[in-house]
């Protein structure tokens, strides 16, 4: 949490040998294998006196058929951020550069059901969340998801994701973010040489934040139900730590 970034540490000269691997044979990998994973908090434009949104979208194919991040898979070789500029490229025709991208949080996932058959065999994944703001009104409008996987998505505030019926790892990332950019902003504020009332104000502010994500975390998966019309599937989420 509050990471200035993501190291990659590559020792050799690695080179990636991925291949397409037939459905029966990535359904053994992920038997195996624990998935690891890029998502982005995508956040509209900086607007004055708006606040800041989040692009979610509602799956409707497991794992996770509800409201959730943008990402996927990370190939073997990418750094997170080349993933995700990836990611965006392939889904919503973003060319977002590396400078833009910043950590969030890392998170692990446990899935009882997957898409790939056997579907109840499920899936493990671990994620690198980063934060990405859009700038401008022509990158807004590229964002649209593919309807195959997608049934719904919208731009929502953080407090409604906060505060409403969201898997508890969507609100844990938010709630990092929200704490990261109160960071931020308390960081900005000693650069600039502010005045003690100043940096005593933000530095409540960051705290208070801190101490949101902790309770989330408590709070685990309490009160989330992930209810999806469209595969007939329900169930719950226990958090650990």
């Amino acid at each position: 949490m509050f990471q200035s970034g993501i190291p990659f540490h590559e020792t050799g000269n690695f080179k990636s040998h991925r291949t397409f691997l037939p459905d029966d044979q990535y359904g053994i990998a992920l038997d195996n294998l624990v998935k690891g994973c890029t998502d982005i908090l995508l956040l509209s434009p900086p607007q004055r006196q708006q606040p800041t949104k989040i692009f979610t979208g509602r799956r409707i194919v497991q794992p996770q058929p509800d409201w959730w991040f943008i990402g996927g898979r990370i190939f073997p070789g990418e750094t997170p951020i080349r993933s995700a500029q990836r990611l965006l490229s392939r889904e919503l025709s973003l060319d977002i550069s590396s400078s833009r991208f910043h950590p969030v949080c890392a998170q692990a996932f446990a899935f009882e059901m997957r898409e790939q058959e056997p579907k109840h065999h499920g899936t493990a994944d671990v994620q690198f969340c980063l934060k990405v703001r859009l700038e401008s009104e022509e990158e807004v409008r590229k964002v649209v998801l593919d309807e195959k996987e997608y049934g719904e998505w919208e731009w929502k505030e953080p407090r409604e994701i906060l505060e409403g019926n969201f898997h508890p790892a969507l609100k844990y990332a938010v709630g990092c973010l929200l704490a990261g950019e109160a960071l931020e902003e308390l960081e900005e504020c000693e650069k600039r040489g502010g005045g003690d009332e100043e940096v005593a104000r933000l530095t409540r502010e960051f705290l208070k934040r801190k101490r949101e994500v902790k309770e989330i975390g408590e709070r685990g998966g309490s009160g989330y139900k992930l209810v999806s019309k469209e595969l007939g599937y329900e169930t719950t989420v226990v958090t650990k730590f």
